[in-house]
């Protein structure tokens, strides 16, 4: 099941619904091209956790970004910078999950920790510039119901 996004507001409203899905301790890793949307669907996912989507921005030049709203705790990673063959234990993202963050990891395929996510989504841009989004096959229902509630290709 893949969603199609033809605009940025339409990425929001998935992530926004992935978002309202996601628990404490759940790893997301997302794959794409750079400005394929990965920090936008972000951006809906911390609005459907309640957090500012204002505060979100890409992490490409630090690594790391810590969003929180009450309880909720938004671990936002960008692993482009670091390359596919980088140690990322300095990261410790089993700390990030440990302690109920979720975690979302913008070129997760250089975690190299897509044994331990709930979700891998893939985001490719089609020829006509809309966005393909897609959950990997075994992520979890709850995750998957937010590609139900919307357009899907």
């Amino acid at each position: 099941m893949a969603a199609r996004c033809s605009t940025e507001a339409e990425t929001l409203a998935l992530g926004e619904r992935i978002g309202t899905r996601v628990e404490p301790g759940d790893l997301i890793l997302l794959s794409g091209q750079l400005g394929a949307g990965k920090t936008v669907l972000v951006r809906g996912i911390a609005t459907g956790m309640g957090i500012d989507p204002a505060q979100v921005r890409s992490p490409t030049f630090v690594l790391h970004h810590v969003y929180r709203a009450g309880s909720k705790v938004l671990h936002h990673l960008d692993l482009y910078r670091l390359g596919p063959s980088a140690d990322i234990r300095l990261l410790d993202i089993d700390e990030m999950l440990d302690s109920g963050g979720v975690v979302v990891v913008e070129w997760g395929e250089h975690a190299s920790r897509e044994q331990d996510a709930p979700a891998s989504i893939s985001i490719d841009v089609d020829d006509d510039g809309s966005r393909v989004i897609t959950p990997a096959s075994n992520a979890p229902a709850r995750l998957v119901l937010a590609w139900g509630e919307g357009s899907r290709e």
